[in-house]
């Protein structure tokens, strides 16, 4: 801003014999600041303002020339406001290019003009504060936010309004900026938040010598961070290309568009380009290339491998840039002969999957009892919903059977069913193997499995070993029917319904805070608790004729089973449940030699050995004060040892007792201590 642009222009001259009182009257008409005085002779001879003016009136002045200001400095119109010094005048007369005085500046304008351009560097520095790509936040010397601007406020996921005149550590985090109020000494830091990369520069802000405050400025260098390991990836990538051209069971070759060959692998030459002529180097290979570049499209030929006389299937397939424009050919030559093996291998393979799927059949889920009938009729009921089913029991109960026929009793039949056992799968990779995970794009990213099971089901069995930190996104996922990759911004709708299954107690869980509550409510919509197969020994025939069918196809053996296997197997606890029932089969027929199999190899197999002999005749007899409970656990033991004289199975001791046999199986282990 320049003195012409702001001062005060000569539109009334005033002269030395002048009253003041006129002067004074056209001063305040006219709401003027002061004027220039000039003599008879049109000579500038001083200045005034509204101050002398008033002066003069209280000493009883008269004229002009006894209150103006004799002693005056002029000054350049193009001179610069900001360097103008008031200290001495309050006025200043105003220069044209041509020395003519064509006005004044005074102190009054100076101040307005020197506000103006305050302002107008306040909203220059405002543009770039706000319009910076780097995040920027300030505090004072209690710690609070002064400013910040948009970037900084995206980085810390608030806004101006909210942010200003709170704690820095009530907004964000690291809160760096403290340690540089307590030093007095700026610092630069990267840290990382989420799976964003920041760089932080902080510096003290001082007036004069007095530490007044700190500033920090945020830079997001996750996107130099993905170049730099994109970098190492297409390094990588280079790498790997290399070896799979150099260890491919196919010839490849890379070309550019004049035919000069830029890689190729061994194989290439040794089934094709090392037996061509340079002949037919020159007119067979170098046409394939000139035609694919002629035609843009991908060119396809039958040759004779000179070697085994196979036939050489042999394709030129052009490579395009963005604009379109063929940079590289690349040529590969694939043995017929290989082929053909790998036809009849596949062949071969397919015969016998084939074979087993007839010996082994469709399998059904099998039940007797009435427990399991009503869980069945039950899953039957709940399948035809789309509600998330908890399914939960002992190790081996069948969970996996039953997450089966929910899938296949629902409207999702036909739809994936994925099944993830959670306690299989490595902590630090079960949540990219269930959410997928991005590699710098979408493309080159992987799907998890609730993708995969997009559109029908996911069993995630053992649901109670997903880790702590993992069970929110789960959660978020069963509740907004989204999915987020890892290391990715954007949100995937996924349509899957849930069927959980845990061993465990999962309330117990909860209670023990290893799994969320929320979470634990949000899967617990339809509880199905599968019993333990002591609990059902109806079961166990129509089992053992089940599998015993299908080891019998599998072995080639066929081997019967006398009533007096069935109470051994019902007498049994079975703690692995229906998985031991399947395992102790199946070694019964691969162990086995005899056609009918006796109590002593079944016993033998199930690792039991011989009973305790409980025949001790005598009556209970109370010899000593002891608490009642160990006086009733004593009565119990001699009871069902008594009872277990004549009778020789738990089923048949419990009936008579009135109580389950898995009650008498328990309380007659104690009689082995």
């Amino acid at each position: 801003m320049i003195v012409k642009e702001v001062m005060k222009k000569n539109s009334i001259k005033y002269y030395e014999n002048d009253s003041i009182l006129k002067v004074a009257s056209t001063i305040m008409e006219r709401d003027a600041e002061g004027g220039l005085v000039y003599n008879e002779l049109d000579e500038l001879v001083g200045w005034f303002t509204y101050k002398e003016l008033l002066n003069g009136i209280i000493q009883n002045y008269t004229v002009l020339y006894e209150v103006c200001i004799r002693d005056y400095l002029l000054i350049d119109e193009n001179s610069a406001v900001k360097n103008l010094d008031f200290k001495t005048y309050n006025l200043f007369p105003v220069l044209d290019v041509d020395k003519k005085i064509t006005g004044f500046m005074t102190r009054d304008v100076y101040l307005n003009a020197v506000a103006r351009l305050s302002q107008i560097e306040n909203n220059r520095l405002d543009a770039i504060f706000n319009s910076a790509h780097n995040g920027i936040l300030s505090i004072d010397l209690e710690g609070r936010i002064t400013a910040i601007n948009p970037p900084a406020e995206r980085m810390a996921l608030t806004t101006k309004e909210e942010a200003l005149g709170k704690f820095l550590n009530e907004v964000v985090i690291p809160s760096g900026l403290l340690n540089v109020i307590r030093t007095g000494r700026g610092h630069t830091e990267k840290y990382k938040v989420g799976n964003r990369m920041y760089l932080a520069h902080r510096t003290p802000i001082f007036d004069g010598k007095s530490l007044i405050g700190a500033v920090g400025v945020f830079q997001d260098i996750s996107e130099i961070e993905i170049v730099s390991s994109e970098l190492d990836s297409v390094k990588q990538l280079v790498n790997e290309m290399d070896t799979i051209i150099n260890n491919s069971s196919d010839g490849i070759c890379i070309t550019d568009t004049k035919g000069n060959i830029i890689n190729r692998n061994l194989k290439f030459d040794d089934i094709y380009y090392g037996t061509l002529s340079e002949e037919e180097k020159n007119n067979g290979f170098h046409t394939m290339i000139e035609q694919v570049v002629e035609e843009g499209t991908r060119y396809n030929l039958m040759e004779t491998n000179i070697k085994n006389n196979s036939s050489l299937i042999i394709s030129a397939i052009p490579v395009k840039n963005s604009d379109d424009k063929i940079e590289r050919i690349v040529v590969s030559v694939k043995d017929v002969a290989e082929i053909d093996n790998l036809r009849r291998e596949l062949e071969k393979t397919q015969f016998i999957l084939k074979n087993m799927q007839d010996e082994l059949g469709e399998k059904e889920f099998v039940a007797s009892s009435q427990s399991m009938k009503d869980l069945i009729l039950k899953i039957e009921q709940v399948a035809k919903v789309d509600v998330t089913v908890l399914l939960t029991g002992e190790p081996g109960v069948g969970k996996n059977e039953l997450a089966n026929l929910i899938k296949e009793s629902s409207s999702r039949k036909n739809k994936p069913f994925i099944k993830v056992n959670c306690d299989a799968i490595p902590e630090d990779l079960i949540e990219a193997e269930l959410f997928g995970h991005l590699n710098g794009t979408e493309e080159n990213g992987r799907a998890g499995f609730f993708e995969h099971a997009d559109g029908g089901t996911l069993f995630l069995d053992e649901v109670g070993k997903i880790p702590l930190h993992l069970q929110v996104k789960l959660l978020r996922v069963l509740q907004e029917q989204k999915i987020k990759r890892i290391g990715s911004e954007e949100s995937k709708e996924v349509d899957v319904r849930i069927i959980a299954a845990s061993s465990e107690n999962l309330l117990g869980l909860v209670k023990d805070g290893t799994f969320r509550e929320d979470l634990f409510y949000r899967i617990n919509v339809i509880p199905i608790v599968i019993p333990p197969l002591r609990e059902r020994f109806e079961d166990i025939p129509l089992l053992i004729e089940e599998y015993s069918n299908l080891f019998a196809n599998k072995y080639k053996k066929r081997i019967t089973f006398p009533n007096e296997i069935m109470d051994v197997m019902k007498n049994y606890e079975w703690p692995g449940n229906v998985r031991e029932l399947i395992n102790i089969l199946e070694r019964i027929y691969v162990t086995s030699s005899e056609k009918i199999i006796t109590a002593e190899s079944v016993k033998y197999i199930m690792g039991e050995g011989n009973s305790v002999d409980l025949a001790q005749q005598k009556p209970f007899i109370i010899n000593k004060i002891m608490p009642l409970k160990q006086a009733v656990e004593e009565f119990e033991r001699e009871l069902i040892a008594k009872v277990g004289e004549t009778e020789n199975s738990y089923r048949k001791i419990a009936k008579i007792l009135e109580v389950s046999p898995s009650t008498v199986m328990r309380k007659a282990r104690k009689l082995e201590e």
